[in-house]
């Protein structure tokens, strides 16, 4: 008999931590977009524990935006929800991809020296520094497909056309690549620069 299936439910408050009123159309759009919250965690993190805390700041962010804007009510929120909730889940992976490598520092000491593995380390961090430097929509856009999303349903969450999306997140990878390569290069010349001999503020006396 397999271990009963664990139920995951996220606090569906009237007001936020400051008091604040969270709308009702977006505390409704979360328990819509829940289970796909869930799966996404799932996927990132191999265990939706954090989806509820995840669910509930992005709810209560969703709602401030929409405040500010003066956004009606009668829009669906959902699209607009799950790209929040991706955004900050993309962040606690990264955070904990981060606080893996760390903690994996004695185990990176024993190792025996396996080049494969080496690149595939250099692979990971190029990819992470990448990752960071992204604009907020691609960083969505990279939310979103790893989350299992295609093209088309990444397109039609953002209201754009297939082309234009994947062309746009493609072009600026490749730009802060170059950017990154170039840092790199500027970074080796300035080493290898000898370093001028400071001279003293007041000359020996004979």
């Amino acid at each position: 008999m397999g271990r009963p299936q664990r139920i995951l439910s996220w606090w569906d408050q009237e007001v936020d931590r400051k008091g604040r009123q969270i709308r009702s159309d977006v505390r409704s759009a979360a328990h819509q977009v829940w289970k796909e919250a869930c799966r996404r965690t799932q996927s990132l993190l191999a265990d939706p524990a954090h989806a509820p805390e995840l669910m509930e700041d992005s709810v209560a962010q969703v709602s401030r935006y929409l405040d500010r804007i003066g956004a009606p009510s009668s829009s669906p929120k959902n699209g607009l929800l799950l790209l929040a909730f991706s955004r900050s889940l993309r962040r606690l992976a990264a955070k904990s991809r981060r606080l893996e490598l760390v903690g994996g520092a004695v185990e990176l000491s024993s190792r025996i020296v396996d080049h494969n593995w080496s690149r595939q380390v250099d692979a990971r961090l190029d990819l992470e520094n990448i990752v960071r430097r992204l604009s907020d929509r691609n960083s969505t856009v990279l939310a979103l497909r790893a989350a299992g999303h295609n093209w088309e349903e990444v397109a039609q969450l953002l209201g754009t056309s297939v082309a234009a999306v994947r062309n746009s997140f493609w072009r600026e990878v490749r730009e802060v690549r170059q950017k990154l390569r170039g840092d790199e290069r500027r970074g080796r010349i300035d080493h290898r620069l000898p370093q001028k001999q400071a001279k003293p503020d007041h000359p020996e006396q004979p």
